[in-house]
């Protein structure tokens, strides 16, 4: 009986226990796209108060390919504060219409480092409009992120960034 409790906990760790990502862009780099290099991407939190942030590092975790490793900076009414975190990509859709262009969907998780104050997290979902051949991207990719920022001390608020204003963030579809 112990024997057989062990086979079934190996098999069903084995078949639901890793599950495979199965993003079709894992031989590709995307870092180039979402490395906004010596600008802030801008945007809001609580849809006033102005938020910028800059990705200073994206690297591709070569053990998940998915998976980017960033550091960077953000600013909030000229404070100025270290984060570091990863991007996941998961889905990539092809655009109606516009066969040279797709949207690659993902999730974001951002720790802030600071020995100022309770260390702030921001999570959510990043949007990618880029053409649909990543070798050739020529910087002109839409980049965007949506989620919310956990303050310590504080209450959870709405936020978003990207590399171009939105008039409505509520109308830009995220996954």
């Amino acid at each position: 009986m112990k024997y057989l409790l062990i086979l079934f906990l190996g098999i069903s760790t084995g078949l639901f226990g890793q599950v495979q990502n199965s993003f079709p862009y894992k031989n590709a780099d995307l870092s180039k796209i979402i490395h906004n290099q010596d600008t802030f991407y801008i945007g809001q939190i609580d849809g006033d108060k102005a938020y910028k942030i800059k990705f200073e590092s994206v690297v591709k975790n070569p053990l998940a390919p998915e998976k980017y490793i960033i550091i960077g900076v953000t600013d909030v009414e000229g404070i100025i504060t270290n984060f570091k975190g990863e991007i996941i990509f998961k889905e990539k859709f092809a655009v109606k219409n516009n066969p040279d262009t797709v949207l690659l969907f993902g999730d974001f998780n951002f720790s802030e480092v600071s020995s100022r104050h309770n260390t702030d997290f921001f999570k959510g979902k990043i949007r990618v409009q880029t053409g649909s051949d990543i070798s050739k991207s020529d910087g002109l990719s839409n980049v965007t992120f949506k989620g919310e920022l956990k303050r310590a001390e504080d209450k959870t608020h709405q936020i978003w960034f990207g590399n171009f204003y939105h008039n409505d963030i509520d109308k830009v579809i995220f996954r």
